[in-house]
């Protein structure tokens, strides 16, 4: 069995930013309410959120002047670009 972790990454919009700032981390794939919740942002789950809705797809989504990401991340793993 793999242990791995969900990992929520930021990216600030300035000039020489690390790729991968720690925002939130989960043992399992978030929910939309989670991730909502990791984002510290309050959303109607009836209308949703496409922003929240897309990361969880694994996409890179810019809000205000961060670039956020999901990614898995296995144990003991080393890899360049999450």
């Amino acid at each position: 069995m793999r242990k791995s972790i969900w990992v929520l990454f930021s990216i600030a919009n300035e000039y020489d930013q690390p790729d991968n700032n720690l925002e939130a981390w989960w043992f399992f794939k978030p929910s939309f309410t989670e991730l909502a919740k990791g984002l510290v942002m309050e959303v109607d789950i009836k209308k949703g959120n496409s922003y929240i809705g897309k990361i969880l797809k694994g996409e890179k989504v810019r809000m205000g002047e961060y670039d956020y990401r999901l990614r898995e991340i296995e144990e003991g793993k080393i890899k360049e670009d999450y």
